[in-house]
């Protein structure tokens, strides 16, 4: 989405509530919007203006919007809009629709899926994103480990496989990256591309790390597809000395709740691979999810893990409780995103399994592979 408004507040609070659930870019002059849409005019699924904005409002923006990328989905943002002002939006800049201010950044949110949203109600991937993606898994895409320690004893005792774009991003962040095609069986090509690179590494990675679990990120959408699951099983009980894997779910989406994710997941488990929660903490469905008994253990997410540094008792109140929860339910806890000694001392105490962060190591590549 391309979100235009000059006041820096909005803009503020929009990313801060949409970073997880779209790619976004936002601009307070429009006219520095209308420069990024000319350098890629099918870069956004959906353009938002605000309507009174200085220099440029927001009618006149997105009828030059319009004629730069006619298909784009056009929505603008207004206080009060009269019945001539609006029918002049309509004919000059074909608005997909109008939004009253003020207006929750959800519910722009909703809006925006509700637009690009096929017959069947299905959400349409980002088409450059996916693209891209493709691409960047053919020329463009290494993996890196980061370790995870035993809270006790700082040892090794596991690693996480992450995927890198060096060229990519160049342009996108990784986060956006992925966001941008997580809801696309592309998103599956990924999770074997990097099981491939773990099983041509293995002797490297085995040398440098020992023999640890190594754990891999899965999309909900891709435990949602049963054939994905189903290939994803094959390709794992034909691999020799392939070392232990352990699967990570973000809990940010609402596919974890359907039918197909919730009789999918648990054959993972039964067939021998401890799956996560990650990101817990992060998102609204955490405790749900953790209800499900499903899982082998979560990660406490690392937003949470931040704030223990500036000795806020409510969230570390919160991580003690969770920590003691999921204990009592069975699972492991791992916090990532562990930068200081005083954050890694307070974990320790109240008794996480797992910890993981900078103040470990930063993800880094294999010592052979450039």
């Amino acid at each position: 989405m391309l979100f235009v408004d000059d006041e820096e507040a909005l803009l503020a609070s929009v990313r801060r509530m949409l970073r997880t659930q779209c790619i976004l870019k936002t601009c307070s002059d429009p006219h520095e919007a209308l420069k990024l849409l000319r350098q890629s005019p099918d870069q956004f699924d959906a353009i938002i203006s605000d309507m009174m904005m200085p220099g440029l409002n927001g009618v006149e923006f997105l009828a030059e919007a319009r004629s730069v990328s006619p298909d784009t989905p056009r929505i603008l943002l207004s206080g009060s809009l009269t019945e001539t002002a609006l029918r002049e939006a309509i004919n000059k800049a074909g608005i997909t629709r109008v939004l009253v201010k003020p207006i929750p950044a959800h519910a722009i949110l909703n809006i925006v899926r509700d637009i690009v949203s096929d017959e069947n109600g299905e959400v349409r991937p980002s088409r450059l994103m996916i693209e891209r993606m493709r691409t960047a898994l053919k020329e463009d895409h290494t993996v890196v480990f980061q370790s995870r320690v035993d809270a006790q004893n700082f040892g090794v005792i596991g690693i996480e496989a992450l995927s890198r774009f060096p060229e990519l991003q160049n342009t996108f962040t990784l986060e956006e990256i992925i966001t941008g095609a997580e809801d696309h069986p592309v998103i599956g090509a990924l999770t074997f591309k990097v099981l491939d690179f773990i099983i041509h590494h293995r002797d490297v990675i085995g040398s440098r790390f020992g023999a640890v679990p190594i754990s891999v990120n899965l999309s909900p959408h891709s435990i949602s597809d049963s054939n994905f699951v189903n290939s994803l099983l094959d390709f794992l009980s034909t691999c020799r000395n392939l070392p232990k894997i352990e699967f990570e779910i973000t809990e940010q989406s609402n596919l974890a709740f359907t039918a197909e994710f919730q009789k999918n997941l648990p054959r993972l488990r039964a067939a021998g691979y401890p799956v996560f929660i990650d990101d817990f903490g992060a998102g609204n469905n955490s405790m749900s999810l953790l209800r499900k008994g499903h899982f082998s253990g979560l990660k406490l997410d690392k937003s949470l893990i931040a704030r223990l540094d500036d000795h806020n008792t409510i969230d570390s109140s919160f991580v003690e409780w969770v920590t003691h929860a999921a204990h009592q339910l069975g699972m492991t806890v791992i916090a990532e995103g562990v930068e200081t000694l005083d954050a890694a001392t307070f974990l320790q105490h109240i008794g996480v399994d797992e910890l993981q962060g900078y103040f470990f190591g930063h993800p880094g590549p294999l010592p052979s592979i450039n």
